[in-house]
């Protein structure tokens, strides 16, 4: 079935994966009511996810005591600021957000960027597809943890009162109806970089175009269009750059906690629990990586295209202009000041190995104790 994924399949499934978060944009065309009722919802959004953060805060503060379950109402008390977070930020940025949507859902169907967007599905299909599978399989096991282990509720709150049937149960619907709003929050890293693809898709359509100048006037089009792209590269980019840095902060974070529990003594499934916690954590930031570094190196080719091409045959104000506008050769990189230089596979590749070394610091300090 993967095999015959289209563009616009592929961008329905994404939009379907992230639906519960609220954070993919109406279309330019909604109306004012239905603007401030997709308002509302990732207000409401918000809301629902502070009813799970304070019992967990009570939760952490019961278990103070207890280095595993404190570890874990921890990185269950970050998948709550995840949600938070990222809804908050889509909500300020939503007016962007409709703007490079509305484009790409625009420019999907033209021919020459289709081509490419199919290649592109061929080559990310099956990942981020099982991606999306991996995701609600795992939420859907997470909220059945009261059916196979001894816990009151999915997300293992506490409350500073009792607890009746009847409350019981609507905990229980509401933290079920919360975990897949999670789960759509995880799948939000697929919109950032469903963006960041279709970014590089429209430099490679370039190149493509740049490759065939024979003229001064088409090489002003194509310089043209190479603006007009990479402002829509940068706004894509000043978009997500917040969620991946939270994304990067919080696998830090998590992988910090999880290589504490893999080298004290706890239980296998404790251990397993935040094996699948890093895999998660690393996967969402691979997720960001593969198309930031992609669309890096589509945006420099562009230009180094055109130097390929034939230019030393064309007139000599030709080859001067072309030589002129090669030196405006600057990559689109998805980057924040001081925080992160730029998001690479090379940087992701850097980030992995340290996390392991931090693995095997930490466990060369508890061996000395």
């Amino acid at each position: 079935m993967l095999k015959y994924v289209t563009p616009e399949k592929g961008i329905y499934i994404v939009w379907l994966s992230v639906a519960l978060s609220f954070c993919w944009p109406l279309p330019a065309s909604s109306t004012r009511k239905q603007i401030v009722c997709i308002k509302i919802l990732q207000i409401s959004a918000i809301i629902s996810a502070f009813m799970v953060l304070l019992p967990l805060i009570y939760a952490i503060h019961l278990n103070v005591h207890n280095l595993i379950n404190l570890f874990k109402c921890i990185c269950l008390l970050i998948c709550v600021f995840q949600n938070i977070i990222q809804t908050i930020i889509c909500f300020i940025k939503y007016d962007v957000l409709q703007r490079v949507v509305e484009e790409m859902m625009t420019c999907v169907k033209e021919e020459q960027l289709h081509k490419i967007l199919c290649i592109y599905v061929k080559k990310c299909n099956i990942f981020y597809g099982g991606t999306i599978v991996l995701t609600y399989g795992a939420a859907t096991v997470f909220v059945l943890g009261p059916t196979f282990l001894p816990i009151s509720f999915p997300w293992e709150t506490e409350y500073p009162f009792q607890i009746n049937d009847t409350s019981r149960n609507i905990i229980y619907v509401h933290q079920f109806f919360f975990t897949y709003q999670c789960a759509a929050h995880i799948c939000l890293s697929l919109f950032g970089a469903l963006l960041l693809w279709f970014a590089a898709a429209r430099f490679e359509c370039l190149v493509e175009e740049l490759q065939k100048i024979t003229n001064i006037d088409m090489l002003i089009v194509c310089f043209k269009k190479l603006l007009f792209l990479r402002r829509y590269a940068e706004e894509v980019v000043n978009c997500i750059r917040f969620l991946v840095f939270y994304a990067i902060a919080v696998g830090t974070f998590m992988l910090t906690l999880s290589g504490i529990i893999m080298i004290i003594n706890s239980p296998t499934l404790v251990k397993i629990q935040f094996i699948i916690i890093c895999m998660s954590s690393l996967m969402e930031i691979y997720m960001y990586a593969w198309p930031a570094d992609h669309m890096q190196d589509t945006s420099v080719n562009i230009l180094q295209s055109a130097y390929n091409s034939i230019w030393y045959e064309q007139s000599l104000d030709m080859q001067k202009n072309l030589l002129i506008i090669l030196m405006y050769q600057r990559p689109v990189i998805l980057s924040i000041n001081v925080l992160l230089p730029e998001l690479t596979l090379r940087y992701y590749c850097s980030y992995v190995t340290n996390a392991f070394s931090v693995f095997t610091a930490l466990r060369a300090v508890v061996e000395d104790k």
